[in-house]
């Protein structure tokens, strides 16, 4: 019994290391960007409009986009395994179903490219919408990114 008590409080310690450690970050690069049309960024709604995101790299070495704007502050997990990227900074946007969901995060500064997965509470909705084809959006570079 002592052995899985000592386990339990090893483990929390960690989760406990593991959160502070999230918690500190250095920025990356910043991107600014408008959003043309209503998407989804895992299950987070953006509405139309000016946003801004950095890409910050924990202390554990997982990069982390940070947005902010139109009335969302929101912090995404970049995916495992991002690929090498294009030049440019852009984010590119799918149509699932009539609603369109951003997919990538191209981050040409630093030449990584991050694929985002559609989250089953977004597959799960029926929203009407009136997305036809995928979008591109471009990330200005002249705020660093």
């Amino acid at each position: 019994m002592n052995l899985h008590k000592t386990l339990v409080a090893s483990l929390t310690l960690l989760g406990i290391f593991g959160i502070a450690a999230a918690g500190a970050a250095e920025t990356v690069t910043k991107g600014t960007f408008t959003l043309p049309a209503q998407a989804y960024w895992n299950d987070t709604l953006l509405q139309p409009g000016e946003y801004s995101l950095s890409l910050n790299r924990n202390l554990t070495g997982i990069d982390l986009v940070i947005l902010r704007g139109e009335g969302v502050t929101a912090t995404f997990l970049t995916p495992a395994g991002s690929a090498d990227g294009t030049v440019r900074s852009c984010l590119k946007i799918d149509d699932v179903h009539g609603t369109y969901v951003i997919r990538e995060l191209d981050a040409g500064v630093i030449g990584r490219s991050y694929r985002f997965g559609v989250s089953k509470a977004v597959r799960n909705l029926t929203l009407r919408g009136n997305a036809t084809q995928p979008l591109t959006v471009p990330v200005s570079t002249a705020a660093g990114m």
